[in-house]
């Protein structure tokens, strides 16, 4: 919490103004810049001589954010606990929404894309804005930090109303992990193309752009040209993901079943419907296996398998 805001909560702030502020880092790519007021309220991030700026890092420019643009939101209390547990601190986040507002980029509604797991994981950041009594919106005094995580669960949906479970970080050290957190496997445990898997040329070797033919469905989609070389062999994409550019999915992706015949079967369909003219990208698909990362991408060197280790119920 920066001083300029101490100092105010320790004098005039005793009567002062609040609303929590919520930024919502989406699969897609996109965040949401959310308010539980009931105006917007623009907070000068980056801004050189801000009081508030207490963390530049940030990465945020000069933002406003919106009090009904994407529905009502607001937060629960945020629950913590000191002890030798790594427990996580929790959060309930609710969002009140009505007909027409949107899933920004996409023509569905809040409650539709929560249902269907848009909000899953999505990055939550919340702060405090305190204002001086009658002078609503005015920052000056700096935020105060509350929350940082992620959107675990769906826990609440309604025909109006969603409610998310959110929780920090510890989250991912809570009883669920396993331990030891990596296992002995004959696959990769890598990422494809990740900073661990360090393929030759990067994931952008591997993706290829397409815009898509009349006769695609959600299941299915057609390129108008034909993939040409290695990508065009069966299976070079199978395992892989498509992410589509522009069109009513844009930037959402799916992971691809069939890749043969110049066509990509999706593992499951589309959420909206596709038409010829929308632009997809799509990078290759690998198995895990070592023979795959050697004949298919010549990167054993950073193949994190091993290959030899029994199967889980072979007796030795």
């Amino acid at each position: 919490m920066p001083s300029s805001l101490i100092s105010f909560l320790q004098g005039a702030g005793i009567n002062c103004e609040r609303a929590d502020l919520f930024a919502i880092g989406l699969p897609t790519g996109q965040t949401l810049f959310l308010t539980s007021g009931g105006w917007d309220i623009t907070v000068p991030f980056g801004t050189a001589g801000w009081t508030g700026n207490e963390n530049p890092s940030i990465g945020f420019q000069t933002t406003t954010f919106s009090s009904s643009l994407y529905g009502r939101w607001s937060r629960g209390a945020i629950t913590s606990e000191a002890g030798f547990k790594m427990n996580s601190n929790t959060m309930t986040l609710t969002c009140v929404s009505k007909s027409g507002e949107n899933y920004p980029g996409l023509q569905m509604g809040i409650l539709n894309a929560a249902l269907n797991g848009l909000f899953d994981a999505a990055q939550v950041d919340v702060w405090t804005a305190y204002m001086p009594q009658g002078g609503y919106g005015n920052v000056s005094y700096g935020l105060e930090k509350k929350f940082t995580g992620t959107i675990t669960k769906l826990n609440e949906i309604g025909r109006v109303s969603a409610i998310f479970d959110c929780a920090d970080p510890l989250y991912l050290l809570g009883p669920s992990t396993k331990i030891p957190t990596r296992l002995v496997s004959s696959t990769c445990p890598w990422g494809f193309a990740d900073s661990n898997c360090d393929v030759p040329g990067g994931a952008a070797a591997f993706t290829y752009n397409f815009t898509l033919k009349t006769g695609s469905s959600q299941w299915v989609l057609i390129p108008v040209t034909n993939f040409v070389g290695v990508s065009a062999a069966a299976g070079y994409f199978q395992q892989g993901v498509v992410t589509c550019l522009t069109g009513n999915n844009s930037g959402l992706s799916q992971s691809i079943k069939i890749s043969a015949a110049g066509a990509l079967t999706m593992m499951v369909p589309w959420l909206l419907p596709v038409q010829a003219g929308d632009t997809f990208k799509v990078i290759a698909g690998c198995d895990k296996s070592l023979s795959t990362c050697i004949s298919k991408f010549n990167n054993s060197i950073h193949n994190g398998s091993a290959p030899y280790t029994p199967v889980p119920t072979t007796a030795l």
